[in-house]
């Protein structure tokens, strides 16, 4: 099996078979989610549908980045595969890579694989591919066991432990103890919470990234402010005055340009380089020369995310665009399902129509169906009321079985109606909120 496949699975709990996807060969040059799935140990993760059991199944693997280049080769001992078995297996991986490379395409580091004794090995040697170093990698396994011991020490112990690891604390580790907080907080364990957030608020007050890090949060509060008081029409003008009178202060300059990025475009730069040329003295126009690198910086890095998220998208619908089993590869990539993704496959399924790519439309059609179809299933009760009830083309049919659920018609449902058709009309989607405006006047009626 090089490719995935279905396969019968028999549960090592309840000892019952069952089917489901195994993959050997993770190729990220032909679909880049493989590496995240391999990073988050989501790869051959199997659940058993009569008891719930959920576990890896160990099986060969063979890692190939061909931008890097990069092959990496794992067989499981526990499997007990003989010398002569395993070099088939890794032949066999090894040839249907090469079947899928262009035929001018290097292939000659595919004959010099490297090996991983373990699954944690080949996470490792992938993550070392990507500059993420052995020594990067225990730096951070030991902040989280750092965190556990301070969530259990008294405070003796505390104070020795803080005092052994001040190499350890950076903004990493401060959102470490946050976390671990918040999830103790939310499992019951308030003393365990309490000693976690008393030990952050030591490091804030205490060490230099801790003061800094106070310093941005108190700069984003004040930013936000200044933002809110010039009203929801806020003018590249006045943008640009507050970012002039914060010239001094990087904090407030990240953060006025972090909450103000949507004003960030040609015309507010353009803005700035006019203070700057306009400027009195020598002094002054430094002073703002920095500022507008310093908000330069941070609109590059706003876009570079963007591309990452489009090229996250972009990866994410190829890969269901390949699948097998449609269905079953969305729900294993759920987290990559976000509204940057549904951008993406609705302006392709767009392309498609346009450029009578029948194939390809009805493909990108199946895709959409099922990812509306699992947004549907997950959704409150009351936001799939709403969808079923706009999913109906007659405006007639559509009053008519709301009047038929009279029993699911509640002042909260009426509520969101109304939320719902003013975020519809915010969009542009005049004539959903115009429906959705009828469906509300009626459903008020009904619950009066």
């Amino acid at each position: 099996m090089v490719r995935p496949a279905s396969t019968t699975i028999t549960c090592p709990a309840c000892q019952r078979p069952f089917n489901a996807i195994l993959e050997q060969i993770i190729d990220v040059g032909r679909d880049p989610t493989a590496k995240e799935r391999l990073l988050s140990g989501r790869i051959n993760l199997i659940t058993c549908p009569h008891c719930g059991y959920q576990g890896v199944v160990a099986t060969p693997l063979l890692y190939h980045d061909p931008s890097k280049p990069l092959v990496i080769v794992y067989v499981p001992m526990e499997l007990g595969l003989q010398k002569a078995e395993q070099e088939k297996i890794i032949g066999d991986m090894t040839n249907a890579i090469m079947r899928s490379l262009p035929e001018d395409a290097p292939k000659g580091y595919l004959l010099q694989p490297k090996t991983a004794l373990t699954l944690q090995g080949l996470i490792d040697q992938v993550l070392e591919a990507d500059g993420i170093t052995k020594e990067m990698l225990e730096a951070e396994r030991r902040k989280v066991e750092l965190v556990n011991e301070l969530a259990e020490a008294d405070a003796e112990r505390r104070e020795q432990l803080l005092a052994e690891n001040q190499d350890l604390f950076d903004i990493g580790f401060l959102e470490l103890l946050t976390a671990a907080a918040q999830a103790a907080s939310q499992a019951g364990e308030s003393r365990k919470a309490l000693r976690l957030l008393n030990v952050r608020k030591h490091l804030m007050e205490t060490t230099e990234v801790g003061q800094a890090l106070q310093a941005q949060q108190e700069a984003l509060i004040e930013a936000s402010r200044e933002l809110e008081a010039l009203g929801k029409e806020i003018s590249r003008e006045s943008f640009v005055d507050l970012l002039v009178r914060a010239a001094d202060n990087p904090s407030k300059v990240d953060a006025l340009a972090t909450l103000g990025q949507p004003l960030l475009d040609y015309v507010t730069f353009q803005l700035i380089t006019d203070r700057v040329n306009n400027a009195q003295t020598d002094e002054e126009r430094e002073r703002l020369a920095a500022m507008r690198e310093r908000v330069l910086a941070i609109n590059e890095e706003f876009e570079r995310q963007q591309r990452a998220l489009i090229q996250r998208a972009v990866d994410t619908l190829r890969m269901l665009l390949q699948a097998h089993d449609v269905r079953e590869a969305i729900r294993s990539n759920l987290d990559r399902i976000d509204d940057m993704f549904l951008q993406v496959l609705l302006a392709n399924l767009e392309e498609a129509r346009r450029s009578g790519n029948v194939e390809a439309a009805n493909r990108l059609r199946e895709i959409r169906d099922e990812v509306l179809n699992l947004i549907q299933e997950s959704a409150p009760p009351e936001i799939r009321l709403i969808n079923e009830l706009l999913s109906i083309e007659s405006e007639d049919e559509s009053l008519e079985a709301l009047r038929n659920r009279r029993s699911e018609i509640n002042e909260q449902v009426v509520h969101l109606m109304g939320d719902l058709a003013v975020q519809l009309r915010e969009a542009g989607n005049e004539e959903a909120a115009r429906r959705l405006e009828l469906l509300r006047v009626e459903a008020e009626r009904m619950t009066s």
